[in-house]
């Protein structure tokens, strides 16, 4: 959520992709899979706390590279499942579940694309993996990367089922931004000047959460183009919330 007065103008955050720490990591996990020993470890699973930035990153990553970016969906069944992966392919959906997979498995083993998955926490459950399982198996046989991201916690599901978890080749832990993460984030997405100090307290308030630096930023600009601040410091936005935090928030209202 962006805090603005409705009156006020629209923020003006520069476009563009900050290349991170954890994006380093990812690419640093692709190379190491590129080069595996078994050519069916070819999983690589990314976790990470919600609002660090995991979706866009991978998403970003997919384009630049050439790779197939599909996002999960809590209503998905295998059937589904297959039918988005074959439309992001280009590929038709006409026929069974076993003909659509054999037409995806087909073009990812002539093209060799990595497959990116945002959202895989819901391709299994305490109660079934078979989404999960048609993944491993379009993997099999194609040899193709498959990247998983999903939540904190997603790796403890893949690790229930021992057969999916063999081959997993890299878990990647996404970390909250560094200090010179923000540094670098605000130099390529603020297009006011942002004091050091303000740069700090942005760090700070998102806990490190990229999703909040960018609104922190989109406030900032809309406060400096009300106020005709070409620079701003600390001083300027005193009092203001400069990212939402639902936690403090509810705490401060309850008296906590």
């Amino acid at each position: 959520m962006i805090l603005r007065d409705p009156n006020e103008g629209e923020c003006k955050v520069k476009k563009g992709f900050v290349q991170t720490t954890n994006f380093r990591l990812l690419k640093e996990a692709e190379k190491i899979v590129e080069r595996r020993g078994a050519r069916e470890a070819s999983l690589v699973l990314i976790q990470g706390k919600f609002g660090i930035g995991k979706s866009e990153m991978t998403e970003r990553w997919a384009s630049e590279n050439g790779h197939v970016f599909i996002r999960a969906k809590k209503v998905w069944t295998p059937r589904s499942m297959l039918e988005d992966i074959a439309a992001e392919l280009g590929v038709a959906v006409r026929g069974s579940a076993k003909d659509i997979e054999n037409r995806i498995t087909q073009h990812l083993a002539q093209t060799m694309q990595a497959l990116i998955v945002d959202e895989a926490d819901y391709l299994a459950d305490m109660k079934s993996a078979a989404k999960l399982e048609t993944i491993r198996d379009i993997s099999d046989v194609t040899g193709t990367m498959v990247f998983l991201v999903g939540m904190q916690d997603f790796p403890a599901i893949v690790q229930r089922y021992e057969h999916i978890a063999s081959r997993v080749a890299r878990i990647v832990q996404l970390h909250p931004l560094s200090l010179a993460d923000v540094q670098a984030t605000c130099k390529a997405k603020a297009e006011v000047a942002l004091s050091p100090a303000l740069v700090e307290q942005i760090h700070r308030d998102s806990k490190g959460r990229m999703r909040h630096v960018l609104n922190a930023i989109a406030n900032i600009e809309v406060w400096a183009e009300t106020n005709s601040w070409t620079e701003v410091d600390v001083a300027h936005v005193k009092g203001k919330p400069l990212c939402t935090d639902f936690t403090g928030h509810i705490a401060a209202n309850k008296g906590v």
